[in-house]
């Protein structure tokens, strides 16, 4: 169970604006917990609206006996702090793909550093794989190709049975 007293070690929620201000304050100071923290309170969003969603469409079957609103009230609390300790289970690993999407444009070069090391003559950007093959001259003399050979078709009649009458039969009763 978390200590209330200790506030690094409590639950922070997206909604507590006094920890919005503390993880604020280490993104500018680039600190690397802050993009964990901030994917984890994205997720834990994420997490909350998906369990809202849920029960939302649950509320057809509900009878009118047990709605109040102290009942959606707690369900509400309830999904608030499911979904927040979902989250720093990493329940579902959305933080994660957040946290590599963000590093990763974290550590592209700038533009300014672009061109600055393209006045020096250095490229920081890896060579890419080409869009398209590259398109070879075609040859101006014909190659000879030898032709295909067709088979002979030859067409056989049918054999025509004596036996068969040439009008229609009709079956009358």
């Amino acid at each position: 169970m978390a200590d209330i007293t200790n506030p690094s070690t409590a639950a922070k929620s997206y909604s507590d604006f006094g920890a919005l201000g503390e993880l604020r304050g280490k993104a500018q100071r680039n600190d690397k917990t802050a993009l964990r923290e901030s994917a984890e309170q994205f997720e834990a969003l994420f997490i909350q609206m998906m369990l809202k969603s849920m029960r939302e469409a649950n509320n057809v079957l509900k009878s009118d006996m047990f709605q109040s609103n102290a009942l959606e009230t707690f369900q509400g609390m309830y999904d608030k702090e499911l979904s927040m300790s979902m989250a720093k289970r990493n329940a579902l690993g959305f933080a994660d793909v957040v946290v590599k999407q963000l590093s990763q444009q974290q550590s592209t070069p700038s533009t300014a550093d672009l061109l600055a090391a393209k006045q020096h003559g250095l490229s920081l950007v890896p060579a890419g794989m080409p869009l398209h093959k590259p398109v070879l001259p075609m040859s101006l003399t014909p190659v000879e190709q030898t032709p295909m050979p067709l088979p002979k078709q030859t067409l056989k009649p049918l054999p025509m049975n004596k036996t068969m009458p040439l009008s229609p039969v009709r079956n009358e009763p």
